[in-house]
Parts: C-alpha cells; sequence; structure tokens
C-alpha cells in the first residue's frame, strides 16, 4: 500500500509583495484566514532556524536540563497513561507491539537520552508489561548528525539491555515526518520556540514585516525584547508565531496515534537573556550596538539582525491550539484533512529556571547565549572580524548585567496534547 503523506495547504495572498508573500489558512469557524508567510527555501535560511553554533551549545546545554527536569511530573502522567492503554490494546496479544516514541529537537543526544532513560524506567516499572520501542530521533537539517549518531552509539548497550531499537531523521519539524497514525508518544524540548524559517525569501524582513515608515530595527534583535515595537510584537504572534505552533500541531496531530500525546515544553517568556534584570536591551543588541558605536560593526548588520524565534507564555500556546482545527493537511489522494479537531489539551502550565548560577560562571552562561544566536548573527552578514566583535561584547555584557551566582532567570511553558479517539463533537 503505497504511503500518502499530507501537506499543508497553501492560499497564495496576492497583495502581500513578492518578497514576503503569504499561505492562508482557512479559519472554518469564522471564515477568516490567517497568513503564513512562505517563500523560497534556501539552505541558508534553513540553517537559521536552529540558529545553534554546535560546539558551545552541546558544551553548555546541560545547562537548560532543568526545562527537562521541572516538566517530570507531566512526563510521568503521560508515560503512565501510555502504558495503560498499550496495556490494554496488547491484552489478547502473545507477544506485545513494537511502541514508536519520538525525541523532536535531539542536538547532540546528551540530554534526550537522560530523558530517555527516565521515561523508559517509568514504563518498566513493576506493574507494567515490559514494552519494546523504537525511538526515533529527530533534528533539523542544519545539525551534526555524526555527533548524534556517536552519543547514541556510545549507549548501545542500554539501548539493547532494554529492547529499545533507534533510528535518526535529520528534517524540519515543520514537515510531515511520519505515517499518519504511527506514533505513540512524542516529546519536545527547548526547541519550539524556534519559527519556521524556510517560509522567507529574506529573513531580515521579518524585522519590519513591511513596516519601512516605523524602523525601529537598531533598537532590538529579538522580538520579546523591551525594547521592541509593541505593535510589531502583535504581528508576530498573530501571523508567525501562532500559526507556525498550529501548524505544528495540526502535523503531529495527523502523526499520533488515537489516544497518543505529547509532550511539548519551549522556552517561555519572561526569560532574562531576553529581558534582563535592568529592563533594557537584550546582550546581544547591546553587544551590537556597542560595536556600532565603536566604528568595529557596520550598521545595516544590526538593522539585518533578527532572532527568529518567539518566546510564548501560556495564553500564547492556547492561542495556537485553538488555531490548530483550522489547519487544513492535503492527502497525496486529494483529499483534505484537519487533524487538529481531534486535539485535545490535556494540560499547559509555566514554571520558573535558572540557568548557571551556583559553580557555573557566567562565561560558560555567555557561551550558551552565543552559541544560541551566533546563527542568526552571521545571517545577517557580518565579516568576521565583526563577528569577533559582537561575540567580544557580548561576553563584556554578561559580565556587567549578571550575577555569576544567581544565574540568569527563565521561564519554561510546557504543555501536553493528545489526539482523541473521537472528534470534539462525539466526547
Amino acid at each position: 500500500m503505497s504511503l500518502l503523506l499530507p501537506q499543508i495547504t497553501k492560499r497564495w495572498s496576492i497583495n502581500c509583495p513578492s518578497s514576503v508573500r503569504a499561505a492562508l489558512v482557512r479559519n472554518h469557524t469564522t471564515g477568516s484566514c490567517h497568513r503564513l508567510y512562505h517563500g523560497s527555501s534556501s539552505t541558508k535560511l534553513r540553517q537559521v532556524s536552529s540558529s545553534m553554533e554546535a560546539d558551545g551549545y552541546n558544551r553548555q546545554s546541560l545547562n537548560l536540563y532543568t526545562a527537562h527536569t521541572s516538566s517530570e511530573e507531566m512526563l510521568v502522567g503521560s508515560l503512565e497513561r501510555m502504558a495503560s492503554r498499550v496495556n490494554f490494546e496488547d491484552m489478547n496479544q502473545e507477544e506485545p507491539k513494537r511502541r514508536h516514541i519520538v525525541d523532536l529537537g535531539s542536538a547532540d543526544g546528551s540530554n534526550s537520552i537522560k530523558t530517555l532513560r527516565f521515561a523508559i524506567n517509568q514504563l518498566h516499572q513493576p506493574n507494567h508489561r515490559i514494552m519494546p520501542l523504537h525511538v526515533t530521533f529527530e533534528e533539523q537539517p542544519a545539525s551534526d548528525e555524526e555527533k548524534l549518531r556517536e552519543v547514541l552509539e556510545s549507549h548501545d548497550d542500554w539501548f539493547k539491555k532494554n529492547n529499545v531499537t533507534r533510528s535518526i531523521l535529520i528534517k524540519s519539524f515543520y514537515k510531515q515526518l511520519f505515517e499518519p497514525n504511527s506514533v505513540d508518544f512524542f516529546m519536545s524540548y527547548i526547541c519550539l520556540h524556534w519559527l519556521d524559517t524556510s517560509l522567507a525569501d529574506d529573513i531580515a524582513e521579518w524585522k519590519l514585516l513591511g513596516d519601512e515608515q516605523n524602523d525601529h530595527s537598531l533598537g532590538f534583535t529579538c522580538i520579546n525584547e523591551s525594547t521592541a515595537p509593541v505593535s510589531l510584537a502583535r504581528v508576530w504572534k498573530r501571523d508567525l508565531a501562532d500559526v507556525h505552533l498550529a501548524k505544528f500541531f495540526a502535523l503531529r496531530a495527523n502523526e499520533l496515534r488515537p489516544g497518543a500525546e505529547a509532550l511539548l515544553v519551549m522556552v517561555s517568556h519572561p526569560h532574562e537573556f531576553i529581558c534582563p534584570p535592568d529592563g533594557g536591551a537584550s546582550p546581544l543588541t547591546r553587544a551590537m550596538q556597542n560595536c556600532v558605536a565603536q566604528g568595529l560593526l557596520r550598521e545595516k548588520v544590526l538593522r539585518r539582525t533578527i532572532i527568529p524565534y518567539f518566546l510564548r507564555t501560556v495564553d500564547d500556546v492556547k492561542a495556537a491550539f485553538d488555531l490548530a482545527s483550522s489547519i487544513e493537511i492535503n492527502n497525496l489522494d486529494g483529499s483534505t484533512t484537519t487533524p487538529g479537531e481531534f486535539l485535545e489539551l490535556v494540560d499547559v502550565e509555566a514554571f520558573p529556571a535558572i540557568t548557571g548560577g551556583g559553580s557555573q560562571s557566567i562565561e560558560s552562561v555567555a557561551e550558551l547565549f552565543w552559541s544560541i544566536h551566533s546563527g542568526a548573527v552571521k545571517t545577517a552578514g557580518p565579516s568576521e572580524e565583526e563577528l569577533e566583535c559582537i561575540r567580544r561584547e557580548t561576553m563584556q555584557v554578561f559580565a556587567d548585567i549578571y550575577d555569576s551566582k544567581k544565574g540568569v532567570p527563565s521561564t519554561f511553558v510546557a504543555c501536553v496534547i493528545r489526539r482523541r479517539t473521537r472528534n470534539q463533537w462525539s466526547k
């Protein structure tokens, strides 16, 4: 039987400039349309979606593991429900089916393995039947697949001992990844705040979204900064952040088996990486402004620098979830479906965390920050000398405004979604 992989429906706007075209997603309840910025997906833009310098991020990523531990209760709840569902489905089977778990945004795999070990221990509790598993580690195309493979191979004995097979998938999670109704559990940690940059001709245009009459582009590099125009932040939320997350929800709804769940943890707002304690611009914006003032950075590089992520609150996640039911999926057989209609929001909550602090030096936290954001800076076209100036100034800004003993306060938002066995009108 041939595999029919669905694609997102696109309705092209004729009123947008060619460089900022918009796909229109029909809201079946109100009849309104939601714009999804779309254009050619060059290699350069695909790489922006990660924006991260891999070596530095891998060295410092354990500074972010609180996002995993703080949401453990939600993870345990999802796994308990998965175990109960699987035990019921396999009740009359001589051999249990191998179930499919997917880790979205695995990076180099280090944090993924720690969380997977915890998850498998939960599933293999004495009151649960041993569950054969296949785990897919997904990462976006610009990442270091060999490093991820190396980390996973170092745990070969553990995989074999626990009857877990594995695979690596290098593909954007803003695309269809798996056959419909084929995934038993998704988990994703601290990567869904990144937007889908394959849907843009020039990422720098997101800094204005066509409103060249009100140019504040020298004052911010991230839309969640206090120095970014409030009106522009609203446009980002409506036309980018809400629609991109809704699209993600709809794609995963199509892939989840009935009754299956996903745990999704995102960087949230407020976060002192972006909104420092003194109320000013982010460390990156200050560093670039300092370099411009010193004559060591061309002004146009700062004008073109925009970090393509949106730090969502609980209400933002709820808004995107509500929108997901209006996202149409086109199947290759010509039919269209709206799988988001089958989703249920089981839980969503925000929780505080600290990046660094204690024995962690502020230099290591600054290196983590730079590794996360430097890719987007490179996309703006600085020379090697300019890039080094920005890096050096960023390190100094961190030393000036943050307390190494306290670390950098942050917030994460976590949600659990479930695919219903029936649509919402039949509950």
